[in-house]
């Protein structure tokens, strides 16, 4: 791997909020320390959310309000019918156990109500309703509404590759955030980054579209960068992209974040990268299979050593 040197930080309530998990665990904390922690917690509404979500995370709610943080991903892990009846029914309980973070609200960050879910870090491959094949990735939630045009698939978290569809005249649309990419004959692999979203193209052109109006033609075996002002074409190849399929992340010259969060969808926990290193860009093949070792792999080439706090998480120094 190597590494070059922009990018913006992790949101700072997020950082934050992390510090002190890492601070209350050393167990023996002084009550000058806790009365800090809990002036931080109050001095902005945003430090309360970055905690509470910090903590669903950890798994810490057995105790809360009688309901499980088992239960809460079990009920996140159902076939989509089924969890908006859960999410419904268990509306008084999830609000408690995740201390003040409204069901509504949770449902529409982490688009609980998605039409596809592939809560595992091995790749899931589905058939949508309307015949489209599609391979999700890990931490991957997907609309595929039934009252849209066939092919119509709007990805709202996660990495997706599309496959060939039977009819090669039917058009294959992906929207995310940041816009859509369209095609009639090839896959495609969109990638829904904080930052942007990453669009590969393999067996035929597509068209790439920003939310300004841009449109850009997309040819077979090119890599591009969509975001809500610019698109532009990344130094990686459409079978760099799709490595991640079989299990392996390839960059060329990419922000740390952007390979930060792609491993956080393999990791349990959080993931915690200091503010010199995440202004760096890097070059490297990691294997997702291994992400502990992908994650050290990375941190060693930033001259940064990494260390593990459990599976809840993983602090780079």
């Amino acid at each position: 791997m190597t590494a070059s040197d922009d990018v913006p930080t992790l949101d700072s309530a997020v950082q934050e909020a992390i510090e002190w998990e890492i601070t209350l665990r050393d167990g023996d904390v002084s009550s000058a320390v806790q009365a800090q922690f809990e002036t931080w917690r109050l001095a902005d509404p945003s430090h309360e959310a970055a905690w509470a979500k910090l903590q669903s995370r950890l798994g810490r709610f057995s105790a809360l309000e009688g309901a499980s943080g088992a239960a809460v991903r079990r009920a996140v892990n159902e076939p989509s019918s089924t969890r908006r009846r859960m999410l419904k029914i268990g509306a008084g309980v999830a609000a408690g156990v995740l201390a003040g973070v409204g069901t509504r609200e949770l449902i529409k960050v982490f688009a609980l109500d998605a039409d596809y879910h592939n809560g595992t870090a091995v790749p899931e491959r589905v058939a949508l309703n309307d015949g489209v094949p599609v391979t999700l990735g890990a931490s991957t939630r997907i609309y595929a509404p039934q009252d849209q045009p066939r092919g119509n698939i709007f990805l709202a978290s996660g990495q997706i590759a599309t496959g060939f569809r039977a009819g090669p005249r039917d058009w294959v649309a992906v929207a995310t955030r940041d816009g859509m990419v369209q095609t009639r004959g090839a896959r495609l692999s969109v990638d829904a980054l904080r930052r942007h979203t990453v669009v590969a193209v393999q067996g035929g052109d597509a068209i790439l579209a920003d939310r300004r109006g841009g449109r850009v033609r997309a040819t077979d075996g090119t890599a591009w960068s969509l975001s809500s002002e610019r698109i532009k074409l990344m130094p990686e190849t459409s079978g760099d992209i799709f490595a991640w399929t079989s299990g392996t992340l390839v960059v060329l010259d990419r922000p740390v974040p952007d390979v930060v969060e792609t491993m956080g969808r393999y990791f349990a926990g959080y993931i915690r990268f200091p503010d010199s290193a995440l202004s760096r860009r890097v070059s490297g093949v990691f294997p997702l299979d291994d992400v502990k070792g992908s994650l050290r792999q990375l941190a060693e080439g930033l001259g940064l050593t990494l260390n593990f706090y459990g599976k809840a998480l993983a602090v780079a120094v």
